[in-house]
């Protein structure tokens, strides 16, 4: 009787690296063995302890690991509650052809999970609460260039890998946006800071230091970026005389005697005015402050994912959950909303709130009301809720490349009929909106025109089309 062929580990090895996770009878019809060949390949040393197991017995998968530019190939995940205690949450796991994730408690795994996750938590793609903590906007541009010289990596973070992601929350995600913490180096510096807290900006002090930050700020800005569309900003730590600290997110304008400048002062204003009024209605986080100093405009905002001075909140934006749950193919808030809420991720609430705000932001003329710019409070339960508004302001009026003041049409779209109610509401708050900005004095006298005739226009919609 013939001898059964036999299968060598490396052989094996080298299929699971190029096709990803395979069963062992896809295995074993590959090399045209039997199965229990492959049973028995997989037991050798030579093998088995580069293999994960996805799922039970009957149609497990077999997946073999992956180093991650030499940082290993599992990586503990944490979350940090609003008392700033970390708790272990998730392992992932680097495989080729995608990633293992594992509960700390299997038990009490988030109600998503089964609706992403194959078997034994595989994943192909980069977990989307993990692809969210990239650096983003023109922090994360600020970000990639301090760490490129470093950690080797691009120096824009629209360029990263999920590999290069998982090299910098490795290195330097001690701050993520969200409550998740990744890999033990950086959760030893957030228990740190427990013990030793980082000094904070004395409420009193802060024009000064703004304008040094600013400045500071500005000198690493690429000639031009405010022009197109990216709102510089930095992240303080404010102190109350009180004792009460707030983690706080601040914008700043160029120099207010400059064309770009004096337009991006108007937004602020405006800005402060939009998040006050969405404040009023519970859509958002808190009533911004706005500081002049230096000849600069500040707009604070306390940062809604921070509870005092350690805790932490998790967020998601729409597009992470858009893109793991739904699909690439639509872009406005309502219609994705809408796919949400009927996959039962985002309540009628959430849903109701998501076409408000929409609705407001087109009659106050913000153009850019992409699906980062929409969070969702991220935690293990569903449905998701909607967080607290931002980034809501008249980006339709914002400098462009050749153009530091333009003056567009605003032509805002009237509603359907089954957006009537909504679109009512939310006319009334734009119509309060323009009337606060054009008279607020702080407002350049050209914006004001802009904002008297932009109110005019909701006004004459209201007549038309409000109930």
């Amino acid at each position: 009787m013939a001898r059964p062929r036999q299968v060598e580990p490396s052989v094996i090895a080298l299929r699971l690296q190029a096709g990803g996770p395979q069963s062992a009878q896809a295995l074993a019809a590959a090399f045209r063995v039997d199965r229990s060949n492959i049973s028995r390949a997989l037991a050798l040393p030579a093998i088995a302890p580069q293999l994960v197991r996805l799922g039970t017995t009957r149609g497990m998968n077999y997946a073999l690991r992956r180093s991650v530019r030499g940082l290993g190939d599992t990586f503990p995940l944490r979350r940090v509650d609003a008392a700033g205690r970390a708790e272990d949450w998730a392992e992932l796991t680097a495989l080729h052809g995608g990633w293992q994730l594992r509960w700390a408690n299997p038990q009490r795994a988030p109600d998503w999970a089964g609706r992403l996750f194959g078997l034994g938590g595989y994943v192909e793609g980069f977990p989307f609460f993990l692809g969210e903590t990239r650096p983003q906007g023109y922090l994360g541009r600020a970000i990639g260039r301090a760490l490129t010289p470093t950690l080797n990596l691009p120096a824009d973070p629209r360029d990263w890998s999920d590999d290069d992601t998982l090299v910098y929350l490795q290195a330097a995600g001690d701050d993520l946006p969200g409550d998740l913490v990744v890999g033990d180096g950086p959760l030893r510096r957030v228990q740190d800071q427990l013990l030793n807290p980082p000094a904070s900006l004395p409420f009193g002090e802060r024009a000064a230091r703004y304008v040094e930050l600013a400045a500071a700020g500005a000198s690493l800005t690429a000639p031009g970026s405010s022009v197109e569309g990216e709102q510089p900003k930095f992240l303080v730590t404010l102190a109350a005389d009180d004792g009460a600290v707030t983690p706080t997110l601040v914008k700043f304008t160029d120099l207010i005697s400059t064309p770009t400048g004096r337009r991006w002062a108007d937004l602020l204003v405006a800005e402060a005015h939009a998040l006050a009024i969405l404040h009023a209605q519970g859509e958002a986080h808190a009533a911004p402050r706005l500081l002049e100093a230096g000849h600069r405009f500040f707009l604070e905002t306390p940062r809604y994912d921070r509870v005092g001075l350690h805790g932490r909140r998790g967020v998601v934006s729409m597009r992470a959950l858009h893109d793991a749950f739904d699909g690439p193919d639509a872009t406005q808030w309502p219609t994705v909303a809408a796919r949400l809420h009927a996959s039962g991720l985002i309540d009628a609430v959430a849903l109701r709130s998501v076409r408000l705000r929409h609705a407001l932001g087109g009659l106050i003329s913000n153009s850019d009301m992409h699906l980062g710019n929409l969070a969702f409070w991220f935690d293990d339960t569903l449905p998701f809720r909607l967080a607290p508004a931002y980034d809501m302001l008249p980006m339709l009026w914002a400098p462009r490349v050749g153009d530091a003041t333009p003056a567009p049409e605003f032509a805002p779209t009237p509603p359907l009929p089954a957006d009537r109610e909504v679109w009512s509401e939310a006319a009334a708050l734009a119509e309060d909106f323009w009337q606060r900005v054009a008279t607020d004095g702080r407002v350049s006298p050209g914006f004001a025109a802009h904002a008297r005739a932009a109110g005019e226009t909701v006004a004459r919609l209201r007549v038309h089309f409000g109930q």
